[in-house]
């Protein structure tokens, strides 16, 4: 990586709204506070007034550990929101470590390529109170990729070399008297 790239803890994908912003700027307040202390990189915010797409797919991909998309109802409308999004999913192929974020900031519908990951829903007013510290947690570091649901670790045991089945298996729905045919053949 070059030394012009800034480390970021993550990059933060969101429509140009004035009411993105407002949420921007309470996220902000929130997540680089001395409490959770992460840095966040807000285009509108951190980068140029000209929207560079090289220069920040570059900071996507090379100066951020995870990508936070905050979604709103014309979120999908937004060509460069749609755009970033697109090179954050790029960035691991099978969603694998983990790498987005998704936000409700009101009740939307996903983009279609994170449409399955669980998002964090800022809409549910009785969970505000726990929004930013369950955001803060997924900045928790993570020791291997995701592959599967963790089960605890069975001893497993060898399988006998012979196995006795009956010679033939009989229909359940059949008759007593075809099963003693079948037996006497």
């Amino acid at each position: 990586m070059d030394s012009t790239t800034r480390q970021y803890d993550a990059y933060v994908i969101a429509d140009d709204k004035e009411e993105d912003r407002l949420f921007l700027q309470e996220m902000a307040d929130n997540l680089e506070s001395s409490e959770h202390n992460l840095r966040l990189h807000i285009r509108s915010r951190d980068g140029d007034i000209e929207m560079d797409y090289q220069k920040e797919s570059e900071i996507i991909t090379k100066g951020c550990e995870k990508v936070i998309v905050v979604l709103s109802k014309k979120f999908k409308e937004n060509e460069t929101a749609m755009y970033l999004l697109k090179v954050a999913v790029s960035r691991s192929p099978g969603f694998q470590m983990r790498h987005i974020i998704p936000i409700h900031r009101e009740e939307c519908i996903a983009p279609s390529c994170i449409r399955f990951l669980t998002a964090n829903d800022y809409s549910k007013r009785d969970l505000r109170p726990w929004f930013w510290p369950r955001v803060a947690m997924c900045f928790r570091k993570q020791t291997r990729p995701f592959t599967s649901i963790s089960t605890p670790r069975r001893v497993k045991r060898k399988l006998p070399d012979v196995l006795c089945l009956p010679d033939i298996i009989m229909d359940s729905f059949s008759s007593v008297k075809e099963e003693s045919k079948w037996r006497t053949i």
